[in-house]
């Protein structure tokens, strides 16, 4: 069914992987002269931007009496004046009516977070899909066993967002293999060059015969940046004159605790880990080598920005999409969580040739190619034709 009408299932508005994946998606569709249609658990970051090129519904509402009231009282948090609630059954039956108005031909989730507010939809009779961009442990955090059950059982199309996600859906989760459809992700990478990168070395004060390997990410442990820390001091050990940079500390305990370690033995201070930044371009310009220390990443968009920049990308088997993207190329992955070989692995990098660098880079830069919105929709085009 070509340019099928599909009202689109989103758990939040934030800024992330998969959220942005949507919006690029939808974007493409407006372009295309297709409208838009999203339903949102809640809002989020990207609200205003989903709303340019769909039409969108938000689930949860805030309480719009209590906010007049917490207007009056200043020292309130914002999160404490804005409570959202669900929807009443009114509320409820008014958005069902549109849906029905509309004759939407699919309801497509995008995440595993957002089939629990899928089921309430089942009454409109419409087939539904799922596009799954989480692993194990995150299928686990973010849906209970009755979404899974409902994904298994009722969702007529799944798309994962990596091999190893396809097989977890499929030996896990016991989703068929007739149900179940490859659909890699879209990232948008820059074009133009930073102007920035000389100011990276500058900012963290590495000289610039120092090499420097770069890790990205929401510190988390899904992220692996204690691996990363772990590894760069190895790495340091061997090789004093590297430095390491983390860029996605948060502003929590995780990271707190991390610095704190780190501070203990990082004697020269190689080790630079900096809060998220809005523009990144500079830094993956900067590096020498990236390093994707994940434990658990399906299809991460910053091993594409690394590969853009015909460097190494490194990484561990069986932590997600990573495989898909250096599948066939040697010498860029170590098993599942060594530290060692990954440290030796780095060592033979910045001890390799300017010649192999480059050759492996041109190699990942070429494929980081293959993720742009043209070639997203053409894979879409070809899955949609089985709707």
């Amino acid at each position: 069914m070509m340019g099928a009408k599909i009202l689109f299932v989103g758990h939040d508005a934030n800024r992330a992987g998969a959220q942005l994946v949507l919006l690029h998606w939808l974007k493409e569709n407006a372009a295309n002269g297709h409208k838009g249609y999203l339903l949102l658990e809640k809002g989020g970051d990207l609200l205003a931007s989903y709303r340019k090129y769909a039409e969108v519904w938000v689930w949860r509402r805030e309480h719009n009496k209590s906010r007049n009231i917490f207007k009056k009282i200043p020292f309130l948090k914002r999160e404490e004046s804005s409570p959202d609630r669900e929807p009443n059954k009114a509320e409820i039956q008014s958005m069902l009516s549109e849906f029905r108005q509309q004759k939407f031909d699919l309801i497509l989730g995008n995440t595993v977070a957002s089939l629990s507010l899928m089921q309430q939809l089942t009454s409109l009779k419409i087939a539904f899909g799922a596009y799954v961009h989480e692993l194990k442990f995150s299928c686990e955090t973010y849906a209970s066993e009755k979404d899974m059950q409902f994904l298994a059982q009722k969702v007529k199309h799944v798309y994962a967002v990596s091999e190893q996600v396809r097989l977890l859906l499929k030996e896990k989760y016991e989703i068929p293999s007739d149900k179940l459809a490859l659909l890699p992700p879209v990232a948008e990478l820059a074009k133009a060059k930073s102007s920035s990168s000389e100011q990276v070395r500058e900012q963290l004060n590495i000289p610039a015969s120092s090499p420097m390997v770069l890790g990205c990410g929401l510190a988390e442990w899904r992220k692996g940046t204690d691996v990363f820390i772990r590894v760069a001091r190895q790495v340091i050990r061997l090789k004093p004159e590297v430095h390491f940079v983390w860029l996605g500390m948060g502003d929590n305990l995780y990271s707190a605790e991390l610095i704190e370690e780190k501070e203990k033995w990082d004697v020269g201070a190689q080790v630079h880990l900096i809060p998220a930044k809005a523009d990144t371009r500079a830094y993956f310009e900067a590096m020498d080598l990236f390093f994707l220390s994940s434990r658990e990443d399906p299809f991460p968009l910053v091993m594409l920005e690394a590969g853009h920049q015909a460097k190494p990308v490194l990484g561990f088997q069986e932590s997600g999409g990573i495989a898909d993207f250096t599948q066939g190329l040697a010498d860029l992955l170590v098993d599942y969580m060594d530290e060692g070989q990954m440290a030796d692995l780095i060592i033979h990098w910045l001890k390799a040739s300017e010649t192999d660098r480059t050759a492996i880079g041109e190699k990942l830069k070429i494929r980081s190619t293959q993720y742009t919105v043209k070639a997203f929709m053409e894979r879409w085009a070809e899955l949609e034709k089985d709707l």
